[in-house]
């Protein structure tokens, strides 16, 4: 049961760490969370898997677990100085969660994650493009409301031209223009 309380600190550390994109933008007011993030990137994943008629199960699961690893190693982006070694900490914190994981979900979680990062399957693709979607929509939503501040300097441009890249075709890239179109742009 020590090992489920320590997974189940990871999945807490989840639902308090903003997000560092947010967070570097200094983007006011309540961030989203890592786990909140999550949660919206499940959404998107699981519409985009009944489009596209694949497994749902599968790929809702994945979506689920797509930030896992940032329990353990932080929310880690381009900008960060840890970038080129992400790959290497992302392989140790799957062996360290390996060996906390219940015994249930050991094999699922290591294969799913182990096919989400290879991202040759169709629900790997689906969840990587649906967690570029959310981060679009959030950044759209950021913009919008303002947060109680004007954020109009705060160029959140760079989100959407790098999501464009991911979604190039078919409903992720039909749910991109949808959101530029929310945008005015």
């Amino acid at each position: 049961m020590k090992d489920l309380e320590k997974f189940l600190k990871y999945i807490s550390k989840l639902k308090l760490t903003a997000r560092t994109g947010w967070k570097m933008r200094d983007v006011p007011g309540v961030k989203e969370t890592i786990a909140s993030h999550s949660f919206g990137t499940v959404f998107i994943a699981w519409i985009m898997a009944k489009k596209k008629k694949v497994d749902v199960n599968k790929t809702v699961k994945m979506a689920l677990i797509h930030d896992l690893l940032e329990g353990i190693i932080g929310d880690i982006t381009p900008y960060d100085k840890n970038y080129q070694i992400k790959e290497i900490l992302e392989k140790e914190a799957i062996n360290k969660l390996e060996k906390l994981l219940p015994e249930e979900l050991k094999v699922d979680v290591k294969n799913l994650i182990d096919e989400l990062i290879e991202g040759k399957t169709k629900e790997s693709q689906i969840v990587i493009q649906a967690d570029k979607l959310d981060t679009a929509f959030q950044a759209y939503i950021y913009e919008k409301e303002k947060y109680g501040k004007n954020i109009e300097n705060s160029d959140l441009t760079e989100f959407f031209d790098s999501i464009e890249k991911v979604c190039k075709e078919g409903f992720s890239k039909e749910f991109l223009d949808y959101i530029k179109n929310l945008r005015g742009k």
